[in-house]
């Protein structure tokens, strides 16, 4: 349940892209693009060739929704040490990982570039990461959107140069999740909750000569564990522990022991931090880590193993929450990303002195590091124009001046549509009813003149720990171009804000965020946007609550005599929760300990049903549409089934919109262009007449 944004770690850790840029469906968070099991095709050869991504086009002419919802740059570019390039691209509507088989020295994906298709698996590819040498690449997939994810690996150069994929972590039950590689490429660590449905314990594995791979269990310990990193010899191994948000602690382990060592920041009061793993300084004797413990913002720190001193390297960017960061294996460069009410701005600095490098100018929004591989550094950039494209900066040496300027490496295939044209959002800031300052951001219409009023969507992100960014989304796009403004607020409960803005909608306070939710609507009828009942309530999973919750406050007002009309005249429900207690019984385990950490504990069922739309139905009495995957193990189906029923016993008729083939979100291309194509009708039937 995070916010929709492209992922891809720049740290040490292995490279996973968890969400497809410019494939996102507005407000549907988590929209990972999870697969299925490969095809017979790919099973043997690992994929097929194709010359150009280009020379698939649709006989028929393209819709304008078709054209938006294809808009894309390939994502996640990786060099290996040869200079191949590789990508993650959906010409056909499912993630797949290409080979860019253009010359020269830098290669660059573009839509008409010769590239070979790698994997074929049925329902996409969620994720691949490249060893240190280049010559194995880990690709991972799961089935129907079920987020089992499974692991193979790839030899690119087999079969003619077509490729071989071989199953490595394969049970369909479990999710797996490659960590680190080790520095000589022989293997890897990986998590895997195989042993328990709600733990995740820490595995070794080490590639054989007989091709059969070894396993070896690291750590078995109750909980959510990683290992983002390791020393040269594999001797000490860093892990985390993840309990929630605010609470995450990290370790050094030693291997032949398996003695652990706490190096967890904490607080004085004995209260929690929440503490992250970036990896070992030069020499292997330091950690740098980020940490929330000295202000509730996650900051850049260094501990050193044997005395246990802390110290802070960065002072300089203390303003503001780090996003990311991450070294190269190599130990000289480091990355930072801030996140600055809601941009990223990207920070390098040579390591181990700490001393900042100057670099290129780049356009607001969001940018983050795609790999940082030796001198050699991508980086990508979102924003409303921009559909993630990714550059190539080789970072000069030490005291030299300039370098050579960035070259962008992937190109948005525009689909024929001029996105200079796309304006950038408003950032706007608003009261909530208790005098807390919510930041939101503002898209509008195209064409729009200042001063008009139009129908607008309020777009809540998921998590609730997520926060609602200015990156590229083609559905919001096409919303705009449909004459819809948008609305995005970062409502009590957002990351991005510090500690204690996050924690604020914790449990007993969970009502408090849906009051903001309403205050961001009766903003916008105050600034004379948008009028009451032109004003529709949307959201994603976490969004999803929001979106109905929403509804119920907003007719809660109208009648506690605090205003006469309600502000929303229409409802969209995508993966969302109606029923906490029903939610928490259901949604798969290792979810469950998270989740109740934040909306409170199946031990205390009657504060859950005290916040559970399902049990205010009375209240919803605008048009509803509901949206769900019905194979998704996060929030389970029958939250939309029994909203939907409830609404139908009342007598009213919600639309409803079911895909067999998906989980948390809509990952399909073919899927969203119906989704998206009700869900517009719908708003146009509603707010937009």
């Amino acid at each position: 349940m995070s916010n929709g944004s492209s992922l891809v770690s720049s740290g040490r850790a292995a490279h996973w892209v968890r969400i497809f840029a410019g494939a996102a469906v507005v407000g549907v968070v988590s929209l990972s693009v999870w697969g299925a099991e490969p095809s017979k095709n790919a099973g043997k050869a690992g994929g097929m060739e194709r010359t150009s991504p280009a020379a698939l086009t649709v006989e028929k002419e393209k819709t304008l929704l078709e054209k938006f919802l294809n808009i894309r740059s390939p994502a996640a570019p990786k060099l290996s040490p040869d200079g191949t390039l590789f990508v993650l691209d959906r010409p056909e509507g499912v993630v797949q990982l290409f080979r860019i088989d253009e010359g020269g020295a830098v290669p660059v994906a573009r839509t008409d570039s010769k590239s070979t298709q790698l994997t074929c698996f049925k329902d996409g590819t969620s994720g691949y990461s490249l060893s240190p040498d280049g010559k194995k690449i880990l690709v991972s997939f799961a089935a129907g959107g079920n987020e089992n994810t499974q692991v193979s690996v790839l030899d690119y150069k087999a079969n003619s140069g077509k490729g071989a994929i071989t199953p490595v972590l394969a049970n369909p039950k479990v999710q797996y999740a490659v960590n680190n590689w080790l520095d000589d490429s022989s293997g890897f660590f990986y998590t895997g909750n195989d042993e328990s449905p709600s733990d995740f314990y820490i595995y070794r594995y080490d590639f054989t000569p007989d091709g059969k791979g070894k396993t070896t269990k690291i750590l078995a310990k109750e909980g959510t564990w990683g290992a983002p990193d390791c020393t040269g010899d594999a001797s000490r191994i860093l892990v985390s522990h993840y309990t929630s948000i605010s609470d995450s602690s990290v370790f050094e382990l030693n291997a032949a022991s398996g003695e652990l060592n706490e190096l967890t920041i904490k607080p004085s009061d004995g209260s929690t931090s929440a503490n992250e793993i970036v990896g070992y300084m030069p020499g292997e004797k330091t950690v740098l880590m980020l940490s929330d413990v000295d202000d509730g913002k996650p900051k850049v720190h260094l501990r050193d193993i044997a005395t246990g001193k802390v110290t802070r390297p960065l002072t300089s960017i203390d303003n503001y929450e780090v996003d990311d960061a991450g070294m190269n294996r190599e130990r000289t460069l480091l990355t930072v990303v801030t996140n600055e009410d809601g941009y990223g701005t990207l920070h390098l600095y040579r390591l181990p002195g700490f001393e900042e490098v100057s670099l290129p100018m780049m356009e607001k929004g969001v940018v983050g590091v795609r790999e940082l591989r030796g001198d050699k550094l991508i980086y990508g950039l979102s924003n409303a124009r921009t559909p993630g494209v990714s550059y190539l900066w080789e970072v000069p040496k030490a005291n030299a001046t300039g370098g050579s300027p960035p070259r962008q490496i992937t190109f948005a295939d525009d689909q024929g549509v001029d996105l200079s044209k796309f304006t950038l959002p408003d950032l706007v800031k608003y009261k909530a009813f208790d005098g807390t300052e919510i930041s939101a951001f503002i898209y509008y219409p195209t064409n729009y003149k200042r001063g008009e009023t139009v129908p607008f969507v309020v777009n809540y992100h998921g998590g609730p720990e997520g926060q609602s960014r200015p990156t590229y989304s083609s559905n919001i796009q096409y919303l705009l171009s449909q004459g819809f403004g948008v609305m995005q607020p970062n409502v009590r409960g957002s990351t991005g804000y510090g500690r204690s803005f996050h924690r604020m909608d914790d449990y007993k306070n969970r009502w408090a965020s849906v009051r903001d939710g309403v205050d961001a609507a009766e903003w916008l009828v105050a600034q004379k946007l948008a009028k009451p009942g032109q004003i529709a309530a949307f959201g994603g999973s976490y969004g999803g609550y929001m979106s109905v919750a929403t509804i119920v406050e907003d007719q809660n007002r109208v009648d506690e005599g605090k205003r006469p009309n309600r502000v929303f005249g229409a409802s969209i429900d995508v993966v969302g929760i109606v029923n906490m207690k029903t939610f928490l019984e259901q949604t798969s385990g290792y979810r469950r300990k998270l989740r109740e950490v934040e909306y409170g504990p199946l031990t205390d069922p009657d504060f859950l049903m005290e916040v559970s739309t399902i049990n205010k139905i009375d209240k919803i009495n605008v048009p509803m549409f509901i949206a769900h995957g019905l194979n998704d193990p996060r929030v389970p189906v029958g939250e939309a089934m029994q909203l939907a029923v409830g609404l139908k016993k009342r007598g009213l008729d919600p639309v409803e919109c079911y895909f067999p083939d998906e989980g948390h979100g809509f990952a399909k291309v073919e899927n969203q262009l119906v989704y998206v194509e009700r869900m517009v009708k719908f708003l146009k039937d509603t707010i937009g007449k």
